[in-house]
């Protein structure tokens, strides 16, 4: 027992004189005990900034405990876009683990240049170097973040130093681990990225399909983002550096402006189309195309600009800008009830609390857990998913307001159809009715007499009887010639207006023959029923027509021959006719304004009515 303090006393008496002699001391150094395998060193470091980047090691040790801030920092160092290179001492003391093999680890992968020395208790400085703008093979482990190997067995202690120079922000977050620990921890990082972009690929590949299927152009700029998102993390996470380029130091340089660029171009285009932001914000939507103007400029001065550092800052403000300008386009389009905007938020509220929680876990607010770890991950991955589903959802609704749109068309086409239907068939009964109708008397012309007369005809030979009126003006030359065609027009007119007043059943069919002669047809009539109609007609025609010329009474009178064919009996139209017109030649020569009946089945004349001279 008294040995071993013995031995204890004479080595820390060693380490003491060892450190004393470079003049360094570290009031919080990294202390490894037995139970250590992960360590955050991230509050252990102190720091001064070299503006003009002229320090070398030897300067650094030899000012050191001058120049080194002596305030202990609340979270990692995050010195942002800067010019100037930093230096960070930490003094890590092997206190009793058995493991003597440590790395350490620098999750902020993107790093331009990181020079670590390691001051021995010899005085010898082992120099390690990595960072993204050296070549990959430089690295202690094949890892997508910059990490160093070192040697420390138990009892032994080391100062660190490192040198940090970047075009980009400088941010040290580093982790000490136990060199199986870290293996272990890679296997399941790894595991859990693999997981992440095998569901971007998936996504990616799935909505390409689709677009190629239906060529809506809102898939292709999903795609497009899905694209230059995904590759941009990988950089981040140094994963492209160690698969994709390895010896490209670079393009891996300026590949996360080139990608910040593009992939704000490709999410601006998706926000504006998907929105429809030309008709829900049109203001909004010019600043939009603005902004997609801007960025492919960026990505060319990512390439082609000599100076990298004043690019990657233009490019990552104004994408924080957009995004600002993104979130409210949302917004507005939800205010406006523009259904497809609620997935779209919600996808981007996923985004945004998945950063949150990474950067509330950064800052030692929130615990350092899966989640909180691969907190961007888990927000985008969610992001990716739910816009996907608003685009689904988009679909949806646009296929349901074109269901409507066409069932209404369909609705109006149909409507349209019946109207014009409609229209056609009453154009199609007065064209009927023009073409039966005797265009000056107004009642049915020879034709349509025809027509019904066969029909009616047909129709006695199974059922009742049938009459025809023949109906002739007479003395209606002299009456024409005396006082004009005007006056005898206006005669037939005044006639075919009694006998169609005289004739009222539906059946019965009243028809100009033939100049001052017309017909008519009594269905299921007798002759006795027609004689009598034929005398009604005659004796209002002769006794109440009051037909006037020129304010001079004209005295009109007509002859009618009546024609009957016995019921359940066929007689062709020609024999009724005959009859008809027989009947009414006897009545002509009969004195006129005589009614004269003749029976189909007899060849003998009808009696004669008596003559009225009312």
């Amino acid at each position: 027992m008294q040995l071993s303090m013995f031995l204890v006393l004479l080595l820390c008496l060693v380490q003491g004189t060892a450190l004393a002699s470079t003049g360094i001391t570290d009031p919080r150094p990294v202390i490894l005990d037995e139970d250590s395998e992960r360590l955050n060193i991230s509050r252990h470091l102190s720091y001064y900034e070299d503006a003009s980047g002229a320090y070398g090691i030897e300067d650094i040790l030899a000012d050191w405990p001058l120049i080194a801030s002596v305030e202990k920092p609340d979270d990692a160092y995050n010195f942002g876009f800067t010019d100037s290179t930093y230096w960070f001492h930490t003094r890590i003391e092997n206190r009793g683990n058995p493991s003597d093999r440590w790395v350490i680890e620098g999750l902020y992968p993107i790093i331009d240049r990181m020079d670590v020395f390691f001051l021995r208790e010899d005085g010898r400085i082992e120099r390690h170097l990595a960072g993204d703008s050296v070549p990959f093979a430089t690295r202690g482990r094949t890892h997508h973040n910059i990490n160093f190997s070192f040697d420390l067995g138990a009892g032994e202690s080391t100062d660190v130093f490192f040198r940090v120079r970047t075009s980009g922000a400088v941010q040290m977050q580093l982790m000490l681990w136990e060199n199986e620990a870290f293996s272990e921890a890679d296997h399941q990082e790894r595991f859990v990225l693999g997981i992440y972009y095998g569901l971007l690929f998936c996504m990616a590949a799935f909505n390409l399909l689709i677009f190629i299927s239906i060529r809506d152009k809102n898939y292709l700029w999903y795609v497009s983002y899905i694209a230059f998102y995904g590759l941009l993390q990988f950089t981040l996470n140094g994963l492209a550096f160690e698969h994709l380029w390895p010896e490209s130091t670079w393009w891996n340089n300026r590949a996360v402006s080139f990608l910040i660029a593009m992939g704000m171009f490709s999410i601006l285009g998706f926000s504006k189309s998907f929105l429809a932001l030309k008709e829900n914000a049109p203001r909004l939507e010019r600043i939009f195309v603005g902004f997609m103007v801007f960025f492919p400029l960026m990505a060319l001065a990512s390439l082609f600009w000599p100076a990298y550092g004043p690019v990657i800052r233009v490019t990552t403000f104004m994408a924080s800008v957009s995004v600002l300008f993104i979130l409210a386009g949302g917004g507005i389009c939800l205010y406006r009830n523009f259904k497809p905007a609620r997935y779209f938020m919600i996808a981007w509220s996923a985004l945004l609390a998945g950063m949150i929680l990474y950067t509330l876990k950064t800052f030692g607010l929130a615990p350092a857990n899966f989640i909180t770890d691969y907190g961007i991950q888990i927000g985008s991955a969610f992001e990716v998913i739910l816009l996907s589903l608003a685009l689904a959802d988009r679909m949806r609704l646009l296929m349901l307001e074109n269901q409507q749109i066409q069932e209404e068309m369909t609705h109006r086409l149909e409507q349209r159809v019946s109207e014009r239907t409609s229209e056609l068939e009453v154009a199609n009964r007065q064209l009927e009715a023009l073409s039966s109708t005797d265009g000056l008397t107004g009642v049915f012309n020879r034709r349509y007499f025809d027509e019904r007369l066969s029909e009616e005809s047909v129709r006695c030979s199974r059922s009742g009887p049938l009459s025809l009126l023949m109906i002739d003006v007479d003395l209606f030359k002299p009456l024409n010639d005396s006082l004009g065609h005007q006056a005898g027009d206006a005669c037939l007119k005044a006639l075919a207006s009694a006998i169609s007043a005289t004739v009222n059943r539906r059946a019965d069919v009243v028809a100009r023959y033939g100049g001052e002669e017309f017909v008519v047809i009594l269905p299921d009539t007798d002759s006795a029923g027609a004689r009598l109609m034929a005398d009604q007609i005659r004796k209002k025609i002769c006794g109440k027509l009051g037909f006037t010329w020129n304010d001079r009474a004209v005295p009109v009178s007509v002859s009618v021959g009546v024609a009957t064919a016995p019921a359940r009996q066929r007689v062709e139209p020609d024999e009724l006719i005959g009859a008809a017109d027989a009947a009414l030649y006897e009545a002509k020569q009969g004195g006129r304004n005589t009614v004269r009946y003749r029976d189909c089945a007899s060849s003998h004349a009808g009696v004669q009515f008596p003559t009225h001279q009312d």
